[in-house]
């Protein structure tokens, strides 16, 4: 059976230059911190890789801070001005950010931070009246809020955000992680502090990096070395990093953007038409090209996948990082959606991949196992 992958939002087959530069980093052995030749060698192209993740992401080499993914640079994010501002750290988020933002806000909170969560729009779009508002009442100094949401890919007005906050002298960090090779980074990289990773562009699993803008204050949440500028200890992974500058060297261009954004359109606009009781979340408003959250009335979304899955099509219920779990989706319920609603919802994400085919070919499987679950569920 040849498979037909429609879940890019989750994870990025490698690339064949990722995949070659992280051979070629098999070859140079050596500990990146080490003073001789095989060091050199290694700190070498860990170096180069930098430049390439940074002119992907139209930032400086020096403020990419290299980590072990996305997570981890939020984590970074959170923590490390927790470390530099504690206790006069309020963090203002929002309540359909990735686990690893909303868990460790949690984390802060036990620490005794005063955290407050801006809710949004029931299209998932994110309120500005309101975020004024509560910048003014909260008064927060970090602000963490995602360029684009990993569910149903809306998109947020950081250039407004960021206006906002500094105007008030408040630190932004942004989740950019579903943002990165999907959406022009000047929409995203003059943030204070920029969360991205590999696997979402077609690298490695385990390597990511957190973009601290030149004059942002950051203290290191990992000891052990002067890694990383003093930002994050630890001997690098020089494999993985070589597969991220491999993969940022060769980042989708707006045409390759484009052409999954007719595909994905296309997908949804005949699938909205073809059948009764289907809706989209985030319909009518900015997303990033390859996303769509489609709520299929009256079936539950695990019977849905499953038998997509038994057809050799790989689709997802919401969030990898979240996907073992029973609850409804988070981000659905922020939106308005009753627990029931939540749990009758796919996500399918394209990637630059997909052909014209693969997603004809998805859509008759949607509509062909809809159609039959719901005339089994009339006559049962």
């Amino acid at each position: 059976m040849n498979r037909i992958y429609a879940d890019f939002n989750a994870t990025t087959p490698l690339s064949v230059v990722s995949r070659n530069s992280m051979a070629r980093a098999f070859e140079i052995w050596g500990n990146p911190s080490s003073s001789h030749s095989h060091g050199r060698q290694a700190n070498e192209i860990i170096e180069e890789s930098r430049c390439f993740v940074a002119r992907a992401a139209g930032v400086f080499p020096l403020e990419v801070v290299f980590t072990s993914g996305g997570s981890e640079a939020n984590t970074l994010a959170l923590m490390g001005s927790f470390f530099l501002k504690a206790p006069q750290m309020r963090l203002l988020t929002t309540t359909v950010e990735h686990s690893s933002v909303r868990d460790t806000a949690g984390l802060l909170q036990e620490q005794g931070v005063p955290v407050d969560y801006l809710q949004v729009k029931r299209s998932g779009l994110f309120d500005l009246e309101v975020f004024e508002s509560q910048i003014t009442e909260f008064r927060p100094t970090l602000v963490s809020v995602m360029a684009a949401n990993n569910e149903t890919g809306v998109l947020f007005p950081l250039k407004e955000i960021f206006q906002i906050c500094q105007q008030r002298g408040i630190i932004l960090h942004t989740d950019a992680v579903q943002a990165f090779g999907k959406v022009s980074p000047e929409e995203w990289n003059f943030c204070d502090l920029i969360s991205i990773t590999a696997h979402k562009i077609f690298g490695p699993k385990g390597a990511g990096a957190l973009i601290v803008r030149r004059g942002t204050p950051l203290v290191a949440t990992h000891y052990g070395g002067a890694q990383e500028i003093k930002r994050r200890g630890g001997t690098e992974n020089v494999v993985g990093l070589l597969g991220f500058g491999g993969a940022a060297s060769e980042i989708s261009t707006p045409d390759q953007i484009e052409k999954v954004r007719i595909l994905r359109d296309s997908f949804e606009k005949t699938l909205l038409e073809t059948l009764p009781g289907v809706s989209l979340n985030g319909a009518d408003v900015k997303r990033i090209s390859n996303t769509s959250s489609i709520r299929f009335e009256g079936i539950a979304s695990e019977v849905l996948l499953g038998a997509l899955d038994l057809e050799g099509i790989s689709v997802s219920a919401g969030s990898a990082c979240s996907s073992g779990s029973i609850s409804p989706s988070h981000v659905l319920l922020a939106m308005g959606l009753n627990k029931q609603e939540a749990k009758e919802c796919l996500r399918f994400s394209w990637g630059k991949t997909t052909s014209r085919e693969e997603v004809d070919t998805v859509l008759q499987a949607v509509i062909k196992h809809v159609t039959r679950i719901r005339d089994r569920k009339r006559k049962a």
